[in-house]
């Protein structure tokens, strides 16, 4: 929803499918980030005129009729007179397109802020255990607390996409990112994720199949990867998006191999424009997983996870733009977690989880037209287990730069 070309690309699917009403949506969506985006304007200018509105369609035929560099189709379907030979080329910006038809994108953003939890730690100077012989509250010599403090995150991306025939896409891409944290080393991470997808379209229908892998590390948490595979299945009808997707997710520890699990998830969700307000949208989100543990005496057993999510986000004066989410989550355990804790009560969490940020272009040839950006989480997990229940919260301002 923030970047101006896959909106365009979108917007032109749409007309091509004849959804002039649809194809309005997106390539509004994408002019208002980046008025400056040729194909955007051309295709919302054919949009209109499909719909009875013809002129802006005829105001940019008129503006480009001096123009040596309109495609051949395009000029056929926008131009009725035929360009001047002698006419001066201007500068078009044509966006980043490689070899063979395959197109790239590349992000790259760069944050500072504070954290106050950057471990993700309970408050406990105390913990309860229960043996048989009943329960002994017992003084912890080092005290389980949270870890707070300034931090960096780095976050880059590269993305590939080509469409081989009418309808279908293949993306491919790749995304390093991690966190330092100068007063609190232990708690820096790091990330690197590959990820490939093909999605086919029939008319308002849309099917894909994804897969990805990744791998995690960091001082205070063993390495592990995440390998991923879904299929979806998406279509707009009412004014909305729906989506339906499956997906099957695989965890390996570097080392602690008993808490490998395997997993699988049902998701539904929509989105759609919110009432009146062409610029902004709404969206649902439900999902269901159960968690199957690898080694039959991983801590808790089977795990079935459910969670919640809505989202708002829209356009706001001067080209900035508001996305903000709530996410609430449940998991509980089949099995008992431990006969030291609760007298092996089976462990659940709750967690709650909101989510804003802030963008604006800078539009400072100084700063190569980054984007600023503000950044706020609010974390909170309850658990009939303390050791598992902590809050987080924190806030993050920098710059993002897309080609």
């Amino acid at each position: 929803m923030t970047h101006p070309q896959f909106l365009a690309n979108l917007g032109a699917l749409w007309l091509e499918e004849g959804e002039p009403s649809q194809a309005l949506i997106w390539l509004e969506r994408s002019l208002l980030l980046d008025p400056g985006h040729l194909g955007a304007q051309a295709d919302h200018a054919l949009a209109l005129a499909a719909l009875g509105q013809p002129a802006a369609r005829d105001a940019l035929a008129e503006a480009w009729r001096a123009r040596r560099d309109v495609p051949e189709a395009l000029r056929a379907r926008l131009l009725p007179a035929p360009i001047s030979a002698s006419a001066p080329l201007p500068a078009v910006r044509l966006g980043a397109a490689v070899q063979d038809g395959w197109v790239a994108y590349r992000e790259l953003s760069t944050l500072a802020g504070y954290e106050s939890n950057l471990n993700q730690s309970p408050k406990l100077y105390e913990i309860t255990l229960t043996p048989p012989t009943g329960p002994e509250p017992i003084d912890l010599e080092s005290p389980l607390l949270p870890r707070r403090g300034a931090a960096v995150t780095t976050d880059l991306s590269w993305q590939l996409a080509r469409s081989p025939e009418a309808g279908r896409i293949v993306r491919l891409g790749v995304n390093l990112g991690g966190r330092f944290a100068p007063g609190e080393a232990a708690t820096n991470w790091r990330h690197i994720q590959l990820a490939g997808s093909v999605s086919q379209q029939w008319a308002p229908w849309r099917a894909q199949l994804d897969a990805g892998a990744g791998w995690v590390g960091g001082a205070l948490n063993e390495p592990y990867r995440l390998v991923r595979l879904a299929a979806s299945l998406e279509r707009t009808a009412l004014g909305c998006g729906f989506r339906a997707s499956i997906d099957a997710e695989s965890r390996t520890q570097s080392n602690t191999r008993v808490l490998d699990g395997r997993a699988a998830a049902l998701s539904i969700s929509s989105t759609c424009t919110l009432w009146g307000q062409r610029h902004w949208n709404w969206g649902l989100a439900l999902r269901g997983a159960v968690d199957e543990p690898v080694n039959p005496n991983r801590a808790g057993g089977r795990q079935d996870l459910a969670s919640l999510g809505v989202r708002l986000q829209g356009a706001l004066p001067g080209q900035a733009r508001l996305d903000t989410s709530l996410r609430y989550s449940q998991t509980r355990d089949r099995e008992g977690y431990s006969p030291l804790l609760a007298d092996n009560a089976r462990r659940h969490l709750k967690q709650s989880q909101f989510n804003l940020e802030l963008s604006k272009p800078t539009q400072l040839s100084v700063l190569f037209d980054a984007e600023a950006v503000v950044q706020l989480s609010l974390t909170h997990q309850s658990s009939n287990l303390p050791l598992f229940r902590y809050h987080a919260g924190s806030l993050y301002t920098g710059l993002r730069w897309a080609w």
